[in-house]
């Protein structure tokens, strides 16, 4: 796996120490690790980094522009995950307020900043599982497709969602689904891919995914899908191992 991480931090000996943690803990867990440093908001801000990290580790009290501020200009589109750090709680409810993935207080340890990391990748990714990988932002994340429930077109992302949250990517729902099995998922119509396990309802027009999610099929595919569907029922009646 690899990702591409930023840290910034107006204090060179803290700089130099957090970027050293996280080579260290990308090292032990098997990631390959990019990491760009930055001395200051105005110096991450203007290098466009969010767009290239998957991702920041950000000071809250930098000189300038605070971290707070930086992370509010990052473009709305951003994929990162934002990582605070700092000397004190106060912001902490601030900053999960700006869906910040970790808020780690000084001094961190490689334990710590591993424990952030791994916030910003799928949970129960099995090394040894059937996985789909896809890149958010600058990150290549493995998301195990056991997990997968379904995928949706979400203006020019496609968002995957899975047991353990949604992923956004920007790759086509039509790439997305070659790289799936057909016997075990379906494509009901232009917008969406669903795991056909996660079908609580199959009726004529429409179908009912666990939690109620509600998807019409397409009006020319209906017979097609019917097929495809009684297929992996007939597939999940033999005992035959989904995903």
């Amino acid at each position: 796996m690899e990702i591409n991480i930023a840290v910034c931090d107006d204090n060179e000996t803290e700089l130099a120490r957090i970027t050293e943690q996280v080579h260290t803990a990308c090292s032990e867990m098997n990631i390959t690790a990019r990491i760009r440093s930055f001395r200051s908001g105005e110096e991450f801000l203007a290098s466009n980094a969010d767009r290239e990290c998957g991702i920041i580790f950000m000071d809250i009290y930098l000189d300038g522009i605070n971290g707070m501020d930086a992370v509010r200009r990052l473009a709305s589109d951003s994929l990162c995950h934002v990582i605070f750090i700092t000397t004190s709680t106060d912001h902490a409810i601030e900053a999960f307020n700006l869906n910040a993935a970790h808020y780690l207080i000084k001094p961190t340890n490689i334990e710590s900043i591993s424990e952030a990391i791994k916030r910003c990748i799928p949970k129960g990714f099995d090394e040894n599982g059937s996985v789909l990988e896809i890149k958010t932002g600058k990150v290549t994340v493995p998301i195990p497709i056991k997990n997968i429930l379904y995928i949706e077109v979400m203006d020019k992302y496609c968002a995957i969602h899975t047991e353990n949250g949604t992923f956004k990517t920007l790759s086509s729902l039509a790439s997305l689904y070659e790289r799936l099995d057909d016997r075990f998922f379906m494509k009901p119509q232009q917008s969406y891919v669903i795991n056909m396990a996660a079908i609580e309802k199959f009726n004529f027009e429409r179908i009912i995914l666990c939690g109620g999610k509600d998807i019409p099929l397409s009006r020319k595919k209906r017979a097609e899908l019917q097929k495809q569907y009684q297929n992996f029922l007939f597939r999940l009646a033999r005992g035959e191992v989904i995903c």
